[in-house]
């Protein structure tokens, strides 16, 4: 399966999820020097293979006739940053985006959250969406982890594939939810 039609599938899988309502939220591969990132404002049983945008990790537009997504920059960062990473995703989840608010580690001290997240979910700074600013608040969250909390905003999830990277912030909502539920005892 190409690299495209895996970004799409992710994609389609986040929303069908739940783990985003209308175009909001994002997906992206790396592969060597490219990446391929979900459109911009696209309905996700609408976009096709062809709508996933090719850039250069500089940001350049390489191929693909929309406008990447607004929070290009977002992945194109963690990308420079973290060499291991090869994709990305951005959700906006009901239970991790409101835990985001809160800026506070998600930790409910599951043993299974520590193995894929890498340890407690750090929030970073809130800052304006599709700004350089965010992307570098996403970075430093990120650090040693594969999953961040973006405040106020949502979740991101990294991982060596687009389902991996989906898989991450499946479970940082699920996470999200057991930790609002032992703030309830």
């Amino acid at each position: 399966m190409s690299l495209r039609a895996e970004v799409l599938r992710s994609a389609r899988d986040m929303h069908r999820l739940g783990l985003v309502v209308g175009t909001a939220g994002n997906v992206s591969a790396r592969d060597g020097d490219l990446a391929y990132i979900t459109p911009k404002a696209l309905p996700y049983d609408e976009m096709t293979e062809g709508d996933v945008v090719k850039l250069s990790l500089d940001g350049e537009l390489v191929g693909g006739g929309r406008e990447p997504s607004s929070e290009h920059r977002v992945h194109l960062a963690i990308y420079a940053a973290r060499r291991d990473v090869t994709s990305v995703v951005h959700t906006h989840s009901v239970h991790a985006t409101a835990w985001s608010f809160l800026d506070e580690p998600l930790d409910p001290g599951t043993k299974e959250f520590g193995l894929v997240a890498g340890g407690p979910v750090r929030t970073a700074p809130e800052a304006p969406p599709g700004t350089d600013e965010i992307a570098r608040a996403a970075v430093e969250a990120l650090d040693g982890r594969s999953a961040a909390l973006l405040a106020r905003h949502g979740v991101l999830g990294v991982g060596d594939s687009p389902a991996r990277a989906l898989d991450v912030c499946a479970m940082v909502e699920q996470q999200a939810e057991l930790a609002w539920l032992l703030r309830r005892r």
